[in-house]
This record gives structure tokens, C-alpha cells and sequence, in this order.
């Protein structure tokens, strides 16, 4: 296992608190900052023998990844804290969405300038949420015109967002509630359901309807009925602490397998059979919280096995976040009917919390993935590789 030095590292105005590259310009990614202000900051007076509450903002940085150097290129100064940024996709327009402080979800796109660098410009803000309450991650529908949102009141809502470039509503659905703060979600690739998670310690599944969209219009036709593929669950055993990272890597009738991420620093893999009890199949401590997932490549399923649209795969290399502990490059493969999980790779210059980071969709020239990764108290930005010279 190596131990991975920066190429480039960068200390922010402002704590980061999410990164994401754009996937249709790699070249570019956008960071969101959270800033809590200091008692002794404006704004921060005394009210009937009380404090008034803590006041949040951010900014979002464009980032230019030009060779080994990182080129901040925009700072955005936001009236909320940033806690969550995710492209629509590889077609959308360079359009993308930040999940805030205050209840609310804001619409941004890179628009091209003279010079050929882009440029973020805000398109909308919807207020899905009362202001006093935060949406601590978001996910895109896979037809991109719903979103879905935790919240830090413990609900999971999805919300109409018509592309995030017009046309926007306010209309929301709850879905579930957690006991707890809500941290994190995914859809199922088919878009047939939700999970999620929470400081409950609850991994939840929920069905969703063919089209979400024809459940938040009320004016809509009633949907088709359509017999659900798998009933709702939620299992608390699993995870000794909240629930932060949901990765479903294979879906078909049989069930799900899930990787997931906790507070007590441990990742998993996690079968969801059809029918019968929720079984971890690998787990690994890592050292530190893991609080973000990503997956750098994916080896498709070998002859023989079960074809299916998402074939189950082989074998996944990730990006973990680790909070305390840094990121890590973690290794998920099957062999021999058991998988197993082997960390290939640690980043460890950060001084306090790594919550984001992300990678280069492609490799570069030397078959080297490019990753950026960041942390919280210390506001650093690091650029640092990993993968063989080609």
C-alpha cells in the first residue's frame, strides 16, 4: 500500500466542503465552501438574553486542472454555506445544483466566455425547505428532472427541478423520515427506488413510482399501477453509527448489492436480497469516517455470470473520503464467491476533515487518475495522482 504525496496544494479563503469536476469539461470543477461565523462576527447580537442563531455562508470556486497546477479561476460568494454539488451529467449543459444551509437547492451553469475559460452564472434558487433547515446531500433522478434531498430535520424529499433551467416549482414530496439527522441518499439506476441513511443508524430503502414527476404534480393523471419489484425496509444492525455514503453497484430482481460508508469508519458491501434478511458480505476499517464514495473504474462481470442491463461487477476501484483520516484509493473485488475489499492507496497530508473530493472523469497521458481532494478546519485543496505511468 503507498502513501501518495501532492503535486499541488492551495489553502482556500473559506472551509471546503464538496467537489465535483464537470464531466462534459474534465478539465474543470467546482468546490463548495462552508463558513460558520464567529460569535464575534456581524450579525451575531444579543435578543432577550440569547444569542440569534448561527449564521452560514459559502462561495463556489471554479477550478482549472492545467497540467500539475490548479488555477482558481472564480469565487462565487454565496448567502448560504455549501454542503453538496452535483452535475446534471455528461449531456446537461454543464447545469449544476448545490444543496445549502437554508432549505434550498440554487441551479448554476458554466457558460463560455471570450477568453474560452467558463464561467459560473446563476440560473435559479428553489426553496424546497424551511430556511432553518439544511439539505445535507442531494442526488439527480436519472431522468434529471427530479432531484432528491436529505435534510438535517431527518426527511428524504424529492422535488421537481424541470432541467434547473427554468420553469422551476416548489412543490416536494416526503418520502421517509429518519429519526435522526438525514445524511446522505441514492436512486437505484432504474430509478425504482431510494436509499438512504442517517444518524439513526438506518439504512433505508424505498420504493418510488415509474415517473416521480406524475407523484409531486397534483394535477397529473393518476399513474399507471405498477406492482412494486421489492418491499420498503430499513435495517438499523448493520452499521454501528450514522449512515454517510450510499453506493448501489447492482440491481437486478434477485436484489441490491450496496457499498456504504458510516461514522464508526468502517466501508461495506452490503447484499439486500428480494426476499430475507440484509447481509454484509465485506467490510474493511479504514481509519477515519467515511463520508464520500466514488467510483474510479469498474470491471464488468466475467463470462458466465448472470447478464442483466447493469451487469454485477467483478471488481470497483473507489475514492473514499475519510474524514479524519484522509482519502483513500479502496480496492472492491470478488474472487472465489466472496468479496473483499483491499485499501491500495493513502493521502494523508490533510490536517482535519477530507468530506470532499472527486477525480478526473478520464485518465491523463500517463494512464494517471487526477484527483482533488480537500479539507475542512484547515480550508487545504490538494491535486495529487494515482495509477501506473504509462
Amino acid at each position: 500500500m503507498s502513501s501518495i504525496e501532492p503535486t499541488r496544494s492551495i489553502t482556500l479563503d473559506l472551509p471546503p466542503s464538496c467537489i465535483e469536476f464537470c464531466p462534459s469539461h474534465p478539465h474543470y470543477a467546482v468546490v463548495g465552501t462552508y463558513n460558520l461565523e464567529k460569535p464575534d462576527a456581524p450579525g451575531f447580537t444579543e435578543g432577550e438574553g440569547e444569542r440569534k442563531s448561527q449564521q452560514r455562508n459559502g462561495s463556489l470556486i471554479l477550478l482549472q486542472i492545467d497540467g500539475d497546477d490548479v488555477k482558481l479561476l472564480q469565487t462565487l460568494p454565496t448567502p448560504s454555506a455549501i454542503l453538496d454539488v452535483h452535475f446534471l451529467g455528461r449531456n446537461s449543459d454543464s447545469v449544476f445544483g448545490v444543496a445549502t444551509s437554508t432549505g434550498s437547492i440554487g441551479f448554476y451553469k458554466l457558460m463560455a466566455v471570450q477568453n474560452g475559460e467558463p464561467t459560473m452564472v446563476h440560473k435559479s434558487t428553489i426553496q424546497y425547505c424551511p430556511e432553518d433547515v439544511l439539505v445535507t446531500a442531494f442526488a439527480w433522478y436519472p431522468d434529471g428532472d427530479t432531484l432528491g434531498m436529505s435534510l438535517s430535520s431527518g426527511q428524504i424529499c424529492l422535488g421537481q427541478s424541470s432541467q434547473a433551467t427554468s420553469d422551476l416549482t416548489n412543490r416536494d414530496v416526503e418520502t421517509l423520515t429518519h429519526d435522526l439527522e438525514a445524511w446522505t441518499l441514492a436512486f437505484l439506476p432504474d430509478g425504482s427506488g431510494l436509499l438512504s441513511g442517517g444518524d439513526d443508524c438506518a439504512l433505508r430503502f424505498t420504493e418510488l413510482p415509474r415517473n416521480p414527476i406524475e407523484a409531486l404534480d397534483g394535477n397529473a393523471a393518476e399513474p399507471e399501477y405498477i406492482p412494486p419489484k421489492r418491499a420498503a425496509w430499513v435495517d438499523k444492525k448493520i452499521h454501528c453509527a450514522g449512515v454517510t455514503a450510499i453506493l448501489p453497484i447492482h440491481c437486478d430482481d434477485a436484489g441490491m448489492l450496496i457499498v456504504t460508508g458510516s461514522y464508526d469508519d468502517h466501508i461495506r458491501l452490503v447484499h439486500a436480497p428480494a426476499v430475507g434478511r440484509r447481509q454484509v458480505l465485506s467490510e474493511a476499517q479504514l481509519g477515519g469516517g467515511v463520508w464520500r464514495l466514488k467510483v474510479l473504474t469498474r470491471k464488468p462481470s466475467v463470462q458466465g455470470r448472470p447478464a442483466s442491463p447493469e451487469p454485477c461487477p467483478d471488481e470497483l476501484v473507489l475514492l473514499v473520503s475519510c474524514m479524519h483520516a484522509g482519502a483513500r484509493i479502496v480496492r472492491l473485488f470478488h474472487s472465489e464467491e466472496t468479496w473483499q475489499f483491499e485499501v491500495l492507496a493513502k493521502f494523508e497530508k490533510h490536517q482535519s476533515m477530507n468530506y470532499g473530493s472527486d477525480c478526473q472523469p478520464e485518465p491523463n497521458e500517463r494512464g494517471q487518475r487526477t484527483i482533488v481532494s480537500t479539507s475542512f478546519y484547515d480550508r487545504l485543496l490538494c491535486l495529487w495522482r494515482y495509477g501506473a505511468l504509462l
